[in-house]
């Protein structure tokens, strides 16, 4: 091991470094002379040694300077001293400065060789993990993900490029976010709990969901993956986040949520006055039938037609008629109660459902209060619309236990309603269905 070491040997007599070079030059790759100790500062910055052993007493400058110099920059280089004093003061001053060994003159050459083969084992097993590090960053770099190595005192000792990106470089100053300082939020914007902190209770897994700001200020929805590192006794040593961005997922979610709904309602409402078309319709009344089966309540199905509504269109346009039929929606949307359906069929049909009726008596006052609403005449572009509806009215449960017949029912009062004359309102009764069958059959 020792033989892929470069040496930097500082002593300044002739004849110790003669017989240091006869015991030792061979064992290592390479070894560099240097006189003093500011040409063993020069000679270590220009070939970058894997090991020094110097002598405390030098011309000028002493070992001891020589030595606090190099820990500024490099503050656990292997560093042997190799000297004649052997007081006291001189060592504790090598091992403030972090001194890896101290060995007397005479040299020993058994203990100095011991403790070079000790000293090559350590940098060997360094480059080894150096080499594994570099390779783990390598790795993690190619990862689009943000994963952070954090210690238990919250020290951050890896990371990739993606959360160098991402995080705040105050955040790269070694520590985890505002954890170190007990700071809330620790590192999400709406306050969710650490997930740090939960894995240090449990030592499992957890997945949570952040908000967090990038660089710029701008925030991100995120999934925060924290796992524990544990030990071969089971005890945290370490912990590894891993951050996935769901912003952009997210808004593409609300995107195909939104337009879901669109559709959704398109598939649902009429196009031309936004009310519920058939389709809703049938549900509705399905939902109502379920309720008052339980309820054993009555609710009504009003089947609306405007009279004369062909006449509108033949003399004033489609246009002018599709206007008159918004109008007529308008109104009786104002007119009913927020949890009564109104609808359009097609046409100029419409079905109302009244729910929460007592008798006929009620579900009458309602047809009233309808056909008053056409009292007021329509203004279609400039031309004035006196406009009237006949109504048909099935009642549940007594006209029909399911949608269809209830609606059915409805619709044969409606056309009882214009035979007797528009302008009103009737209640199914049977004979309005034999009237139908007959009016079919012919």
């Amino acid at each position: 091991m020792i033989k892929s070491l470069t040496l930097l040997y500082v002593e300044d007599d002739a004849s110790t470094v003669r017989s240091f070079m006869n015991a030792f030059g061979d064992y290592f790759k390479e070894v560099i002379i240097a006189r003093s100790a500011e040409e063993g500062l020069e000679l270590f910055a220009k070939h970058t040694p894997h090991v020094l052993i110097t002598d405390l007493q030098l011309p000028r400058m002493s070992g001891l300077e020589m030595i606090e110099r190099i820990r500024q920059t490099h503050p656990s280089f292997p560093i042997i001293v190799n000297s004649a004093f052997s007081d006291a003061h001189l060592l504790l001053q090598s091992i403030a400065l972090h001194v890896d060994s101290y060995i007397l003159k005479p040299t020993d050459p058994y203990q100095l060789l011991h403790v070079l083969e000790k000293m090559a084992r350590i940098i060997t097993l360094e480059k080894k993990l150096n080499t594994t590090r570099e390779m783990t960053q390598a790795m993690i770099d190619g990862i689009p993900d943000s994963i952070i190595y954090i210690e238990p005192n919250y020290t951050i000792s890896m990371m990739n490029e993606a959360a160098k990106e991402r995080i705040d470089d105050s955040c790269l100053a070694n520590k985890c976010f505002n954890l170190s300082q007990k700071t809330m939020p620790a590192c999400s914007e709406d306050g969710s709990a650490c997930p740090m902190e939960t894995v240090k209770k449990t030592k499992q897994p957890v997945t949570l969901r952040h908000i967090r700001k990038d660089k710029k200020g701008n925030k991100q929805h995120v999934e925060v993956h924290m796992r524990p590192v544990l030990d071969m006794k089971g005890e945290i040593i370490a912990y590894l986040e891993i951050v996935h961005d769901v912003t952009k997922y997210l808004t593409i979610q609300d995107r195909l949520m939104a337009e879901t709904e669109k559709l959704s309602h398109i598939s649902m409402h009429d196009p031309l006055t936004h009310l519920p078309n058939r389709r809703l319709l049938m549900d509705r009344i399905e939902q109502a039938i379920q309720h008052k089966s339980r309820s054993k309540e009555m609710f009504g199905v009003f089947f609306i037609d405007l009279d004369h509504f062909k006449d509108v269109n033949d003399l004033l346009g489609h246009s002018n008629g599709d206007t008159l039929l918004i109008e007529v929606a308008k109104r009786m949307k104002k007119a009913i109660r927020k949890g009564d359906t109104l609808s359009r069929l097609g046409g100029d049909e419409f079905v109302l459902i009244i729910e929460n009726g007592i008798d006929s008596s009620y579900f009458g006052k309602i047809a009233n209060k309808i056909q008053e609403l056409f009292q007021e005449p329509f203004i279609l572009n400039g031309h004035t619309i006196m406009s009237t509806c006949s109504i048909g009215i099935s009642l549940f449960p007594q006209d029909g236990k399911n949608a269809e017949l209830l609606l059915r029912n409805a619709d044969a009062a409606m056309y009882a309603s214009k035979s007797g004359g528009r302008n009103q309102f009737q209640f199914f009764t049977s004979l309005m269905m034999h009237s139908t069958i007959l009016q079919a059959e012919a």
